[in-house]
Order: structure tokens, then C-alpha cells, then sequence
């Protein structure tokens, strides 16, 4: 596939019809405030641009010829198969990521913690991965809870403008060596450091 084709006639075939696709655009856009003209607009939209790709002459009119019975029905039909396999892998990604994270937890602070102990470079880092993995395993309700705990401090933090996570991400990353420490089994401080 030449993508530079494919990008030179796009632009061509915008320059050529700009006035009537960025109406259309607008029309689409503005019109789908109405839930139920979501489909029938893409599909209008989508009809102009393969119109115009064709060579056809297109008018703004086209945006609307998702509205017809067939197109209604084919449209919708997509967005719905689309809308329910999108948000069953959309889950399905969330529950992985969510599995992965609390897995890998306690990764980054145990590279730190056991920096110099002859674990270095990629070993350390698969080491610190294995020992993640076996902290989850053995302590697996306590992990979930530093998880839970560290992404609401955040959350909360996100919700105060972004700002709030000047405070938030420090706090849970802090909170994040202590759990790391303690599930790991290793000596910590636990009165803070007052700094003068």
C-alpha cells in the first residue's frame, strides 16, 4: 500500500470538496447531540467521503442518506456489534491491566530496595518482577488493598483539578515502600523523618 498516495489524493480530494465535507462534518457532529442520529450521521459522513473518493460529485444533502430504512438499520446494526464486542475487550483489557498491575506492584520499589545486591541491569529487574509476583502471592488481600488504596489516593487527587496530585502521587508512592517493605519482610523506619 502507498500510503503517501493515499494521503496526497486525500487532501486533493478535500481541497476539491472542502466547503461541503466540513459542512457535513458539522452537520454530523451537531446533530448527534440526538443520541439516535449518531449512526445514521457516521454512515451519511462515511457516504459522502467514499462519494467523494470515487470521484462523484457530493452535496450536503448526502450527509443525510444514512436516514433511509436500509441505512438506518445498517448502521445501527454496526454500532451496536461494534458498542457491545468493543466494551466486552474494553473490560476484558481493564480486568488484565488491573491483574497486571497489582501483580507488578511492588516491582519498581524492590529495584530500589535491592540496588547493590548483585542483582543488576535486566536480572534485577525480572528478580524484582519474580519477587512482585510472589509478594502478591503470599499476601494477596493486602496487595489488592495497598492497590485499591494507592488508586483512590490518586483519584482523588485527579479530581481536584490534577493539582491534587501534587500531593496524592508522593503520598501513595511513599505509602507504596512502606506496604513494599513490610510485605517483603524487610527493616524500615516507621516514626517519619522530620526535616528541619
Amino acid at each position: 500500500m502507498d500510503y503517501e498516495a493515499l494521503l496526497k489524493n486525500s487532501l486533493n480530494v478535500f481541497k476539491n470538496n472542502a466547503v461541503t465535507l466540513v459542512v457535513g462534518l458539522l452537520i454530523a457532529i451537531i446533530g448527534s447531540v440526538l443520541i439516535v442520529t449518531i449512526a445514521p450521521l457516521a454512515y451519511g459522513f462515511t457516504s459522502m467521503a467514499v462519494k467523494a473518493a470515487r470521484g462523484e460529485i457530493i452535496e450536503i444533502n448526502d450527509v443525510f442518506s444514512g436516514f433511509t430504512k436500509d441505512n438506518v438499520i445498517r448502521s445501527w446494526s454496526f454500532v451496536l456489534i461494534y458498542g457491545v464486542i468493543a466494551g466486552i475487550v474494553g473490560q476484558i483489557a481493564s480486568i488484565l491491566s488491573t491483574i497486571v498491575g497489582i501483580l507488578f506492584l511492588f516491582t519498581l520499589p524492590l529495584l530500589v530496595i535491592r540496588e547493590g545486591t548483585g542483582t543488576e541491569g535486566i536480572n534485577g529487574s525480572i528478580e524484582a518482577i519474580k519477587e512482585s509476583i510472589e509478594i502478591v502471592k503470599t499476601t494477596p488481600f493486602e496487595s489488592v488493598i495497598v492497590y485499591v488504596i494507592m488508586f483512590v489516593l490518586n483519584m482523588i487527587g485527579a479530581l481536584l483539578l490534577g493539582v491534587g496530585m501534587l500531593v496524592t502521587i508522593p503520598m501513595s508512592t511513599v505509602l507504596l515502600a512502606y506496604a513494599t517493605f513490610e510485605l517483603a519482610g524487610d527493616e524500615v523506619q516507621t516514626e517519619p523523618v522530620t526535616v528541619m
